[in-house]
């Protein structure tokens, strides 16, 4: 008995003491978590109250063999990062809705004096007080009380369970016994990953981890940024520097005007287009049939690259495949290629403009779009602010119509059906509620809610989509449409959301990589080049990924450079239709979707 005492003793030793750091530091934790699910209407993130306990147990366990004077130096040092971090976030988030990451920290280095003292001038006054750092200062004052000032209360507390009873120190020390034994268990595998994201030799890597990883707490938070930023400016540089030794073969602008829309988290499924029982798509169903105004062609088998914006950006933009060994930043990007062979380049987008964002883990998906001098060698125009709807990017493209010139790309990035799904479409174009899906009887009503809110935000994207194209219904255009990826909303797996990178089971391929895909040509543009609108058609069937639109793109444009590749061109009558869909460039989508099938048909027979 008295062994176990003992080793129980040892166990808990760096926590008696460092009591009075411990209960603080814990308490900040808590804080800045409850300021965060309070002002950005977050989830409680329950796995934080044991990572933190698990964290601080490593913070005080050094600690515990240090000479006193050492030791109270390191615990302000660690005490101070530590609240200046949370003072920090909770800042960020009162004021700008984002919690410390890779733009605020690009923002903080490349601010100079006069940008700083306007930034204090404007955004710190006395009502911060009120706000989430006002707590945060509270919490602050009280640790500095109880550390210094009350050094008797301290010392109560730090031998608290040899002044009560033995029955109930015990339970004390069984409690906080388990509390550490459990931290461990939740917390060991998601520390590996953060010393794998720490080691991580390019940004696609880290997106990958991060897409893993479910502790966003702000020192967590400013390590990924810093690597991230590290990685990005490594990158970018790469990147740049491929752009500027671009050299165009030959151009014949074949089509005068090429649009493209990206969509955002569009599932298949849902589409009426492709089969589904509710009507999401009318106005493309209405364009699927040729008229004066042109006509749809939607294509049956395309898949995205990764269920990653980040990642499905990067691929989509750069003539690189995703199987390549090589990095994607020693290929061309394809607005490039048009800008240097004379198309005007127009970027409209509802999400990746040069602000602030609020997400560390898709930074690197907007960051080439957006660092200044990769914008300019992408794009002649762009937008400079987002929308609560998509369709306010109209009025964007009208105040560029300007600028207009002979040969033209257009690039329309919505927020599609980004989740919050309620929020992508207005109240006055809702048709779908909980009521409309009473057969789903394996949902409860608030899921029965959330597919409705989907459905919702698919019908008001078709109503997005349709007018962009009635803005090209009398002009020689040729429209693409393809969403970044897809997503679940309690379809085949019964959840709402995205998996991480990794799980590629069937039902996770069909519903986050397998998308919509279509091309729309105005009537004009049929007449003028009824060769290309034969291989589109014909086209529609083919197996095709999207990190080979540049190649679709470049053909339509009559751009040839040494890295286009006709057999990855989707319309070419050289196109490869036994390429290896590699997703994430790991597993190949068709063995593991035809795997499947085939065990079906054999079951059935």
């Amino acid at each position: 008995m008295k062994q176990i005492e003992k080793i129980i003793s040892i166990i808990l030793r760096p926590i008696r003491e460092n009591l009075i750091f411990f209960i603080f530091l814990y308490l900040l934790g808590i804080l800045t978590m409850m300021i965060e699910v309070y002002t950005l209407n977050f989830k409680i993130q329950r796995f934080n109250f044991f990572s933190w306990i698990f964290d601080l147990y490593l913070l005080c366990l050094p600690l515990t063999f240090l000479p006193p004077k050492i030791k109270a130096i390191c615990k302000i040092i660690s005490a101070t990062i530590l609240y200046f971090l949370s003072i920090v976030n909770s800042f960020c988030v009162d004021k700008f809705y984002a919690k410390i990451g890779t733009e605020i920290l690009n923002v903080v280095l490349e601010t100079n004096p006069n940008e700083s003292s306007e930034f204090i001038d404007k955004y710190i006054h006395w009502d911060v007080l009120t706000s989430g750092v006002g707590l945060i200062l509270i919490l602050l004052i009280l640790h500095i009380l109880f550390t210094f000032s009350l050094n008797h209360l301290k010392q109560s507390l730090s031998f608290l369970w040899y002044r009560i009873q033995a029955k109930t120190r015990t339970l004390v020390e069984s409690i906080m016994i388990f509390l550490i034994l459990t931290s461990i268990i939740l917390c060991a595998q998601s520390r590996i990953g953060i010393i794998q994201l720490l080691m991580a030799n390019n940004a696609e890597e880290v997106d990958t981890l991060t897409s893993n990883f479910s502790e966003n707490t702000p020192f967590n938070n400013l390590l990924f940024s810093i690597k991230m930023r590290q990685l990005a400016n490594r990158g970018l540089k790469d990147l740049t520097d491929t752009q500027d030794k671009i050299v165009i073969d030959s151009c014949s602008h074949t089509s005068n005007h090429i649009v493209l829309i990206i969509g955002e988290s569009y599932i298949k499924g849902h589409s009426q287009l492709y089969g589904y029982s509710k009507e999401t798509t009318p106005r493309q169903i209405k364009r699927q049939q040729r008229n004066e105004h042109g006509c749809l062609v939607a294509f049956d088998d395309v898949v995205s690259p990764s269920n990653l914006t980040s990642i499905v950006f990067k691929n989509t933009f750069s003539l690189h495949s995703i199987e390549d060994q090589s990095n994607w930043s020693n290929y061309p990007l394809f607005p490039v290629l048009f800008r240097q062979s004379g198309y005007n380049v127009t970027f409209l987008t509802n999400q990746f403009v040069q602000s602030l964002s609020t997400d560390i883990f898709n930074v690197s998906g907007g960051l080439f779009l957006n660092e200044r001098r990769l914008s300019t060698l992408q794009f002649t125009h762009r937008n400079t602010k987002t929308h609560q709807f998509d369709i306010d990017l109209l009025s964007d493209y009208d105040s560029l119509k300007k600028f207009n010139s002979a040969h033209q790309l257009t690039i329309f990035h919505l927020a599609g059906q980004h989740i919050d799904f309620y929020k992508r479409s207005p109240k006055t174009m809702k048709k779908f509620t909980a009521s409309d899906y009473s057969e789903r009887k394996e949902l409860n009503i608030s899921s029965r809610q959330l597919v409705a809110d989907y459905d919702n935000a698919t019908l008001y994207n078709d109503y997005v989509v349709d007018s962009i194209l009635k803005c090209y219904e009398h002009e020689d255009a040729v429209i693409i449409y393809m969403p970044d990826h897809g997503e679940e909303c309690y379809d085949e797996l019964q959840r709402m959301g995205r998996l991480p990178v990794g799980n590629y089971t069937p039902e996770v391929l069909r519903q986050e990589y397998r998308i919509p895909f279509w091309i729309w040509c105005s009537d004009s543009y049929i007449k003028k080049h009824q060769q290309i609108f034969k291989q589109i058609v014909n086209a529609r069937n083919r197996p095709f990924m999207t990190d080979d639109l540049p190649h679709l793109m470049l053909y339509l444009a009559g751009i040839y450079c040494k890295d286009y590749q006709e057999t990855r061109c989707l319309i070419s009558n050289n196109f490869n239709e036994n390429r290896k869909r590699l997703i994430s460039g790991e597993v190949d989508y068709d063995s593991i979707i035809n795997y499947n099938q085939i065990k079906k048909d054999l079951h059935t027979k």
